[in-house]
């Protein structure tokens, strides 16, 4: 099982239901990304192309609830792909999909402010996280469908849907994941420039 390595703060109550917003061409731009990257050419990537959110405060947001950036990033590519105005049909609105009542639950005033809207997902992933216990494919489940279906079923429900879900935020997790070990190993191997 895959777990996150989280330290416990106090958890509030659970989340309804939630479903994703539809994906249009994210694996392809995804993998014409990872393509570039791999040829060395710097590219826009894009959760900073079309989130009006710098990555900065998705950084800020991981640090502050120990949730990894690369899973927030992952979760707002399915929930939203990027768009800080997204509303869907099931009343999920901005960046990380936040019904009106998590919204509420997680402090966040104005849903449609991209820094408000990832303060408050990140927030549910700690709560659920520690629910959960770190494991991240029942939190990712019960994000999308909500605790109690994940406590119902003591596991992933057996929702299409939600399995889906759990699928596609975790290829892109373990994608950005990648990207960043090279990304790093590619600066550790750099030359100093001189002073």
């Amino acid at each position: 099982m895959l777990l996150f390595l989280l330290s416990r703060i106090p958890s509030s109550k659970g989340r309804p239901s939630a479903a994703t917003a539809p994906l249009a061409q994210q694996t392809s731009e995804s993998q014409k990304t990872d393509a570039k990257e791999a040829g060395g050419t710097a590219t826009t990537r894009w959760w900073v192309r079309a989130s009006d959110t710098p990555p900065d405060e998705i950084d800020r947001a991981a640090k502050i609830f120990n949730i990894p950036a690369e899973l927030i990033r992952a979760v707002i590519a399915v929930e939203s792909e990027g768009d800080a105005a997204a509303v869907s049909p099931k009343g999920k609105i901005g960046l990380m999909g936040l019904t009106p009542k998590i919204a509420a639950e997680t402090y966040v005033e104005e849903p449609l402010d991209p820094a408000q809207n990832i303060m408050g997902g990140t927030r549910y992933l700690r709560q659920l996280a520690n629910e959960f216990g770190g494991d991240m494919m029942l939190v990712l489940a019960a994000y999308n469908a909500g605790p109690d279906a994940v406590r119902n079923y003591k596991g992933i429900p057996p929702y299409e849907e939600t399995r889906l879900y759990v699928k596609k935020v975790l290829a892109y997790y373990y994608q950005l994941r990648r990207a960043s070990r090279v990304k790093r190993a590619q600066s550790d191997d750099a030359p100093l420039s001189p002073k």
